[in-house]
């Protein structure tokens, strides 16, 4: 776990190791789902950068519409 904000537990989706050696299938994986924050009840929600999944958590109303990161 990077951090704990508000209630949501936020860390990176992938592991370090793994970005680096697999370069090549970068293009492969998600960047909008690089970082993960999950809540107490379940709740999970991606964001390509640790900002990102802060402005999902503080204004939910502005992404519920666009994205569907939330499970």
């Amino acid at each position: 776990m990077i951090e704990n904000y508000k209630g949501w537990d936020i860390t990176l989706n992938w592991d370090n190791n793994n970005l680096e050696r697999d370069i090549t299938k970068r293009n492969f994986f998600n960047q909008k789902e690089k970082w993960i924050g999950v809540h107490l009840n379940g709740e999970k929600i991606y964001g390509s950068s640790l900002k990102e999944i802060r402005h999902i958590i503080d204004y939910p109303s502005l992404h519920a519409n666009k994205d569907k990161r939330f499970f």
